[in-house]
């Protein structure tokens, strides 16, 4: 799951939540609203006030098991996206069984259907969908309401019968109705509240989201920070253990050229430098883990590893040396200094993961194979040659030996076994 996908699920079960939640209020709120200006007045006996007021009871106590149904679900790590769905399913059915029941019971005819409190729960159940960011259920939700509102309203409206008197016409529209009307409609209004705020918290997150993917890119390779993005920055943290081959690329006498060259002037060679060692490695699909002044260490096999790793890094360590000669040529034609430099590659495992915060993550490699590695860079600078690798390396390329010449095991610093080194054939 990318994070993208992560963070809309993760939206997706706290909005579930918010709207349960809103649901068992709202019919805690209506609970309290009809028990203390409607149940008063309620008539005895049989008649179409009394049965509405137990359909209004009903409703309200149905509509509260859904709101807990559905925040125990969300609560509980249970919930999955297409229950949303049925949830409003489940709303809107609320409100049309209400509306039917009541257009039945009373005798009136669709014609009324707006005048029954329980028409003003429509604007909270499309005021719900403004928390869930979901156009699709937005659309459906409003579409189900219009088709069953006046499916309700025509059905009704031909075949109910108007034995109905002004008493009935006159309980809807008096005080008791009116007060619970402008319960739901202050009830609709704190919701959108609640969206504002809902949206507002999620601007604030996509904003640090942005912010800690900005720093991911300003710090990180963008092979790298594409992965951290996805796999989230706590995997990537864990690390892991795999095979790489890493490459420590070393301008030779820098520190001397450094001191008899203007600022402006060696801001500009070192800027050159990198420029070419990073066209051979975006070249050779490698990744560049940092530039240490006048150095490089790159690696192949990060963040996922591929068969050819080994292959590529030979090839980028080439590439890096015949853009050398090239500018070389380019230096002497204006008689400046030739650059020499030293490549020490090797091939093993190590781990691979970030460090630090995430104001400044840094992804790296460590282990025994990047030490060895600029173990053999230091080695071609007294071997007096420009690419050295390891026997690790050269068999998990494949390369032809015949180009490489065999160099005297060496014993490393740091090693208790020597290493079996080859230089590159001038």
């Amino acid at each position: 799951m990318t994070e993208a996908a992560r963070l809309y699920a993760e939206a997706e079960v706290r909005a579930e939540r918010t709207v349960a939640a809103l649901r068992i209020g709202i019919a805690l709120l209506l609970g309290a609203s009809f028990l203390a200006t409607v149940a008063g007045t309620a008539p005895a006996g049989a008649t179409a006030i009394a049965r509405q007021f137990d359909i209004a009871i009903a409703t309200m106590v149905a509509y509260l098991a859904l709101g807990v149904i559905s925040r125990w679900l969300a609560g509980t790590g249970r919930f999955r996206p297409w229950m949303s769905w049925v949830f409003v399913t489940r709303d809107v059915a609320f409100i049309i069984s209400s509306l039917a029941l009541g257009l039945i019971n009373t005798g009136l005819t669709g014609n009324y259907l707006a005048g029954l409190p329980s028409a003003w729960l429509a604007p909270l159940v499309l005021a719900f969908g403004a928390l869930r960011y979901n156009p699709a259920l937005q659309i459906y939700v409003t579409a189900v309401l219009g088709i069953g509102l006046a499916t309700t309203a025509v059905v009704t409206g031909t075949t109910a019968t108007e034995h109905a008197g002004s008493a009935v016409l006159e309980f809807f529209f008096g005080p008791p109705p009116n007060a619970m009307r402008l319960v739901m409609l202050i009830a609709a209004g704190l919701v959108l509240v609640v969206a504002a705020f809902r949206a507002r918290a999620l601007l604030a997150r996509a904003i640090d989201e942005a912010r800690r993917r900005m720093n991911l890119t300003r710090y990180l390779p963008p092979q790298i920070a594409a992965t951290l993005s996805d796999a989230g920055v706590e995997a990537a943290r864990a690390g892991r253990r795999q095979m790489v081959a890493v490459l420590f690329a070393d301008i030779r006498g820098f520190t001397t050229m450094a001191e008899t060259m203007d600022p402006a002037d060696l801001g500009r060679f070192v800027s050159d430098f990198r420029r070419r060692v990073g066209r051979a490695v975006d070249a050779h699909r490698g990744v560049i883990d940092k530039f240490i002044g006048d150095s490089a260490l790159i690696i192949f096999g990060v963040p996922v590893s591929k068969p050819d790793d080994a292959r590529r890094a030979i090839g980028c360590a080439r590439a890096i040396l015949t853009d050398l000669a090239a500018w070389n040529a380019e230096r002497t034609q204006v008689r400046q200094t030739p650059v020499a430099i030293g490549i020490g590659a090797h091939w093993g495992e190590a781990f691979c993961g970030a460090v630090g915060d995430d104001s400044r993550l840094e992804f790296t490699v460590l282990g025994d194979t990047v030490n060895v590695a600029a173990r053999i860079e230091q080695a071609a600078k007294t071997a007096d040659c420009q690419l050295l690798i390891s026997g690790d390396l050269l068999t998990a390329a494949g390369d032809d030996v015949g180009a490489w010449q065999r160099q005297a095991p060496q014993a490393l610093r740091g090693r208790s076994q020597p290493v079996t080194l080859f230089a590159l054939n001038a």
